[in-house]
């Protein structure tokens, strides 16, 4: 039943990218500022987005086991696959970047790509070489989390291990807004005031930190097999070399891990240094159009494996 409904799923995401009907994280929003509230700080960071994360996920497993088998749980567990999708129409964004670049307006190009940044932060590019720099390392990790990581969790453990990653990666999207409005009440305190405001972002970055922490081991394991099969996808010498780097680092972030199997996939040197620096604006438009059809065919191999696997079971 799982590799029907992540058929569904993705073509639900393929014909109607946005997902606006039901992603709405009104919800997750009310929940992370009333646990942010309650629960003592004595008991650490850690504890909080525990209970941010498990307490929806472990009521989610018990509606699932009372309800047992049928249409109800088939609903129910498509509707929390598509929520654990990526926020936004990656598809559409992608389109607009392209569109700039082959118009070589770079100045808009610039602006686009600062949707893919991982810190949501504008882009920080001022040349066609660093607008190639900046998509390599974020545009990767943007089609990684919008659907594989999701879709691995789901299939292998079920519908609460797919909302608990998607919960997870809001969390960090919303420490991140938590930060800019933190900077901004710094700015405007007084200085007997600052010790409170400083504590507070001290906090947020705890919080912000073993929430990353968290995100990253769940990515460990998904983003090391979709490695290997962007190898199997692309050139599979190089893609490996660089996976075999990185197999076992624990300080490598899951961003930089596929950047680094991404470039060697596509027969690309992974070191910066190396970057054909007279690469021109066409060349930029068709490498990005190289990542994304490299990231489509690993998506549509691991289908071919899921189908495999249900098959054998």
């Amino acid at each position: 039943m799982h590799f029907l409904i992540v058929l569904i799923a993705i073509a639900v995401l393929e014909s109607n990218a946005q997902l606006a009907f039901i992603q709405r994280d009104l919800w997750v929003q009310k929940w992370h500022s009333a646990v942010a509230k309650f629960v003592p700080a004595s008991g650490g960071a850690r504890l909080n987005i525990l209970v941010y994360v498990l307490v929806p996920v472990a009521l989610l497993q018990l509606v699932l086991l009372n309800l047992g088998n049928g249409i109800l749980v088939f609903l129910l567990e498509l509707a929390v696959l598509l929520y654990s999708f990526g926020r936004g129409d990656l598809s559409a964004q992608i389109k607009v970047l392209e569109s700039d670049i082959e118009r070589s307006d770079l100045q808009a190009a610039f602006h686009d790509a600062a949707v893919f940044n991982i810190g949501h932060r504008a882009s920080s590019a001022n040349s066609a070489e660093g607008l190639y720099r900046e998509l390599t390392s974020a545009l990767p990790y943007r089609l990684f989390e919008r659907t594989f990581a999701a879709v691995f969790w789901f299939f292998f453990l079920g519908a609460p291990a797919a909302l608990a990653y998607r919960l997870l990666a809001l969390h960090g999207d919303m420490e991140l807004d938590a930060d800019a409005m933190l900077a901004r009440q710094v700015e405007q305190t007084s200085a007997d005031e600052n010790i409170s405001a400083e504590e507070q972002a001290t906090e947020t970055d705890l919080s912000c930190s073993g929430a990353n922490q968290l995100l990253w081991m769940l990515e460990w394991l998904p983003a090391r097999f979709l490695a290997l099969t962007l190898g199997l996808m692309g050139d599979f010498s190089q893609a490996t070399a660089q996976l075999k780097e990185l197999v076992f680092c624990t300080k490598t972030s899951t961003a930089d891990v596929l950047r680094r199997c991404v470039l060697g996939a596509l027969a690309k040197e992974a070191a910066p240094q190396d970057v054909d620096k007279s690469a021109d604006d066409t060349a930029a438009l068709l490498q990005v159009a190289e990542m994304v059809a490299l990231f489509r065919r690993s998506m549509t191999g691991w289908l071919v494996v899921i189908a495999l696997l249900v098959l054998i079971s």
